[in-house]
C-alpha cells in the first residue's frame, strides 16, 4: 500500500518525529520535465524528484531523497522491462522498483547528463553525456539484476537530443543531424544519417509503431517505417520554437512549443491552445487526450478543454533565502516568485500570469514585479513586515511584502537609486545586502550611478551616504553589512571593512564616525563576502581565504580588540582554508551561536571555540541526504532543534543538538529502545539542559558507562552501548541517570537487545 503524500504528514514527521542523522525533504514536483501514462497512472520526472498521479483516485505521492532516490532534480522517465522505472538526470541514471518502492539500482559512471531512454529488445539504452564526450549507453536487466554492458562515444557529436526505436533501428537527433543504426549489428560509431535530403537541424522527433515524425527548422516531415520521407508542412515561420513533438496516429501528430499546442497533418499546422504562462515541457498521448508536462504541474487536454492538475506546493524549488516566521511559518523566495507556508498550506505568488484559471489545488497570485536575478537578502521589521532585497531588477530594488492572509505588496522601494545597463536603456536595481539596526533603520548597500552605494530608510525617508562623506571608505565594491551590539555599522568592500557610527537621529545627527580596518587574512584576496555579529561581540567575516573573526569593544576610535583564529606561529590562520566560498555564500548563527556558512560545496559548521559539526567537511551529499551541494542559505527552528537548509534543489530538514536551551529535563526521550547493539547509530538521549552529565547504569546501581558534560552535544547524549572498558553490555534493560551541575536530576529506562 503506497503512502499518499501531504504536507500535513511531511511537517508532523518533522516536528515530532525526525531525529539527528534523519533528513526529510521540501521539494516541489511542480515542474514537470517529462511524463509517460501507465495504465491508469501518470508517471512524472520533476525538478523535485519521481511523482506518481492516478487517474481514476486522484492520489498523488512523491519520491525524494528521503524514500532513496540519489537526485531528485529529473531529465527523463522511462517504463521499462520488468515494469522498472527509469530516470535520467545530471547526477546519474536511475533504477526505481514500482513493486517494493525503493531503488533497485544506481549508475553514476561519470554521467553527466541524460537527456531520453529508449528499450530495445528488452535492453535499455540512454542519450547520454559521459566525461565530456555523447553518446549511447547500454544496459541490460537479466536475473532480476541490472548491468550496465557498454557506452557508445562519438566524439563528433555535441549533443544528442533524442532517441527513438523506429523497426530494428535506433535514431539519435543529435546537433549534426540524424543519426541510426542496429546497435547489434553496426558500432554506434559507424551509424549515418537514415535521410541525407535532410540537411538542417533537427527540432523533434517521435516514433509510435510504424510512424515517425520528424520536425526541422523548415518542414515536419513523415515517414513509414520502410518508406519515404514525406513533409507534412513546409516553411511555417513558428517551426524553430516547437521542442516537442507526439505521434497520435498516422499523419497526425502534435507539437508544443513553450506556451502553444499545435496540431499537425497533412498540409495542416493548427494553434490549439495557448497559455504563455505554463511553460509546456513535455507531451504524451494517452487515450484521447494529450497528457503535458508544465512548469506547474500538469495537464490533460482534448482538444478544447485544457485540465490543469496541481496540488499544494511551493512554486520555489530553488531558494536563494529561506526564513523561518512565527508560528513555524517558512517562506521561500527566488527570481521565480514567493512561497509561503503557514499552517500546512503553501501560498504562493509568482512573476508569471497565468490567464488561465489554476487548479482549485494550488493558491497561485501574479506578483507584477521583477524579481531580477536572485534575491540577495530577506529582512524582518520589528512589526512583523519582510523586506526584500534584489538584484538586477526592472521594477525597484527593495520589495516589502505582507503575507498576513493573503500575500500583499505594500510597497516597492525605488531607491537606492537606479542603475542602467551597458545599452543604457533598462533600469536596473541592484541590492547587495540589508539589515535593520535597533532603531529599525533599514540599511542598504546597492550600486549605483551616483557615487552613493550606502542608503538608510525609515518612515518613508531616505539618506543616500556618498563617497565623500565617509572621508572616501566607501566605494562601489560595498559587499556585505551588519550592525554590532554597540549599534555600530560595519560595512565590507572587496578590500577592507569600514565602520559608522551615529548619535542621534540617522538623518540629522549630532556625531558621525568612520573607521577603517583591515581585514586580515592569510591570504592575498581580502574581499568580504559576508559579515554577521554573534551575541558575544564578535564580528565574523568570510573571505576567498575562510572564515576569521574580530573581537570588537566599545571605543569608537579602536573599535577592534583583537583578530583571530591564530596559528601557533600567532598569524592569522582562517576557519575553512580550502573551502570555495563566493558571493553568495551566507554566514548564519544556531540558536547556540554555532556559525553556518553556505557554498557551492555544502554547509560549513563551526562553534566559536572552533569546533567543527559533524566533522571539518561540514554537511555535504557525500555524508548526509541534503539534497545538493549547492547550498542558498539556512534558517533554524530553536525550539525543536530543526536546520532548514535550502538548496537549488529544495529545501532539506535535519534534526541538531542545537536547540534553544532547555529549562527542565520534562521533554526528555530515550530512542531508539529497544536499542539494538552492535549498531552503526548510537542511542541518543534527547532534551537536556545545558551541562548535563550522564551515567549508564544496572537496574542495582552499578555505572557501566559515564558520559561527562563535555562529550554531550548541545541538547543531546550519544551511547554506542558499551561500557567503560569498551566492551557491548548484555541484553537487559539499563538506567539512563541524568545529571546537571546544580544536582537535578533525570532518570529513563532503556531495552538492549544484544545480536
Amino acid at each position: 500500500m503506497r503512502v499518499i503524500f501531504s504536507i500535513s504528514l511531511l511537517f508532523t514527521l518533522l516536528f515530532s518525529q525526525a531525529r539527528v542523522g534523519e533528513m526529510q525533504s521540501i521539494t516541489s514536483s511542480l515542474d514537470v520535465q517529462t511524463l509517460i501514462a501507465s495504465e491508469d497512472e501518470i508517471i512524472l520526472a520533476t525538478r523535485g524528484g519521481l511523482a506518481f498521479y492516478n487517474i481514476n483516485s486522484g492520489e498523488y505521492q512523491v519520491f525524494t531523497k528521503d524514500h532513496g532516490l540519489s537526485d531528485t532534480d529529473l531529465n527523463t522517465v522511462l517504463k521499462g522491462p520488468k515494469g522498472y522505472i527509469w530516470l535520467g538526470s545530471d547526477g546519474g541514471v536511475q533504477i526505481w522498483d514500482i513493486n517494493q518502492e525503493k531503488l533497485a539500482d544506481w549508475f553514476e559512471l561519470d554521467i553527466e547528463e541524460v537527456t531520453k531512454f529508449v528499450t530495445y529488445n528488452n535492453m535499455v539504452y540512454g542519450a547520454i553525456k559521459q566525461a565530456g564526450i555523447w553518446g549511447i549507453m547500454e544496459f541490460i536487466h537479466s536475473n532480476d539484476r541490472i548491468y550496465y554492458r557498454d557506452f557508445y562515444g562519438r566524439n563528433d557529436i555535441e549533443k544528442i537530443y533524442d532517441i527513438v526505436k523506429f523497426g530494428d533501428h535506433l535514431i539519435l537527433s543529435t546537433d549534426r543531424g540524424l543519426l541510426a543504426g542496429n546497435p547489434h549489428d553496426i558500432h554506434p560509431l559507424y551509424w549515418s544519417n537514415p535521410f541525407p535530403e535532410i540537411q538542417t537541424s533537427i527540432i523533434a522527433l517521435d516514433q509510435r509503431d510504424d510512424e515517425l515524425a520528424i520536425v526541422t527548422s523548415d518542414a515536419i516531415y513523415s515517414v513509414k517505417l520502410g518508406g519515404e520521407l514525406i513533409p507534412l508542412v513546409t516553411n511555417e515561420v513558428e517551426f524553430n520554437i516547437i521542442h516537442t513533438i507526439a505521434v497520435a496516429g498516422p499523419q497526425n501528430y502534435t507539437a508544443v512549443s513553450d506556451s502553444v499546442i499545435y496540431r499537425i497533418g497533412n498540409d495542416k499546422f493548427e494553434k490549439q491552445f495557448s497559455d504563455a504562462g505554463y511553460h509546456f515541457s513535455s507531451i504524451f498521448h494517452y487515450n484521447s487526450n494529450i497528457l503535458l508536462g508544465t512548469s506547474l504541474g500538469f495537464a490533460l487536454f482534448d482538444g478544447n478543454t485544457f485540465n490543469h492538475i496541481a496540488w499544494s506546493e511551493p512554486i520555489v524549488n530553488s531558494p536563494d533565502i529561506i526564513y523561518l516566521g512565527q508560528n513555524k511559518s517558512m517562506i521561500l523566495a527566488s527570481q521565480k516568485g514567493i512561497s509561503i507556508l503557514e499552517e500546512q498550506n503553501w501560498k504562493n505568488v509568482s512573476t508569471v500570469n497565468y490567464t488561465l484559471g489554476l487548479s482549485t489545488q494550488i493558491d497561485l497570485d501574479y506578483l507584477n514585479v521583477s524579481l531580477g536575478s536572485s534575491i540577495s537578502e530577506l529582512v524582518e521589521n520589528s512589526d512583523g513586515s519582510i523586506y526584500l532585497g534584489m538584484e538586477k531588477s526592472t521594477s525597484g530594488g527593495i520589495l516589502l511584502l505582507d503575507i498576513k492572509g493573503s500575500i500583499q505588496i505594500r510597497d516597492l522601494f525605488i531607491s537606492p537609486r537606479l542603475l542602467q545597463d551597458k545599452s543604457g536603456k533598462y533600469p536596473l536595481f541592484t541590492i547587495n545586502a540589508m539589515t535593520f539596526d535597533k532603531n529599525n533603520n533599514l540599511w542598504v548597500l546597492s550600486r549605483n550611478q551616483e557615487s552613493k552605494p550606502l542608503s538608510v530608510h525609515y518612515e518613508n525617508q531616505w539618506r543616500n551616504f556618498s563617497f565623500e562623506e565617509s572621508g572616501n571608505l566607501l566605494s562601489e565594491s560595498m559587499t556585505a553589512i551588519t550592525e554590532d551590539n554597540f549599534n555600530r555599522i560595519w560595512l565590507g568592500s572587496t578590500s577592507q571593512l569600514v565602520m559608522y557610527k551615529y548619535s542621534g537621529d540617522v538623518f540629522n545627527p549630532t556625531n558621525e564616525v568612520w573607521i577603517s580596518e583591515e581585514i586580515n587574512t592569510a591570504a592575498l584576496n581580502s574581499s568580504v563576502l559576508d559579515l554577521n555579529v554573534s551575541f558575544d561581540n564578535r564580528l565574523w567575516i568570510l573571505t576567498p581565504a575562510g572564515l576569521i573573526y574580530k573581537d570588537l569593544q566599545v571605543s569608537e576610535t579602536n573599535p577592534v580588540n583583537q583578530t583571530g583564529p591564530k596559528a601557533t606561529n600567532s598569524e592569522i590562520y582562517p576557519y575553512f582554508p580550502n573551502v570555495a566560498f563566493n558571493n553568495s555564500s551566507r554566514i548564519r548563527f544556531d540558536p547556540r551561536g554555532n556559525i553556518w556558512i553556505t557554498s557551492q560545496s555544502g554547509v560549513h559548521i563551526v562553534s566559536e571555540n572552533g569546533e567543527y559539526w559533524p566533522d571539518i567537511n561540514g554537511l555535504n551529499e557525500s555524508n548526509s541526504f541534503i539534497l545538493s551541494d549547492d547550498v542558498k542559505d539556512v534558517a533554524f527552528d530553536g525550539d525543536e532543534g530543526l536546520a532548514y537548509i535550502a538548496t537549488n534543489k529544495g529545501v532539506s530538514v535535519i534534526k541538531i543538538p542545537f536547540a534553544e536551551k532547555k529549562k527542565t529535563y520534562n521533554s526528555v526521550i530515550v530512542f531508539p529502545s529497544p536499542f539494538r547493539i552492535p549498531s552503526s547509530k548510537p542511542m541518543t538521549v534527547d532534551g537536556l539542559k545545558d551541562n548535563s552529565s550522564i551515567k549508564i547504569m544496572t537496574l542495582n546501581g552499578e555505572v557501566l558507562r559515564s558520559i561527562p558534560n563535555s562529550e554531550v552535544q548541545g541538547y543531546q547524549a550519544y551511547w554506542d552501548g558499551r561500557d567503560q572498558s569498551g566492551q557491548l553490555v548484555g541484553t537487559g534493560v539499563y538506567l539512563v541517570a541524568i545529571y546537571d551541575k546544580n544536582g537535578a536530576s533525570s532518570f529513563e529506562k532503556v531495552a538492549v537487545i544484544r545480536e
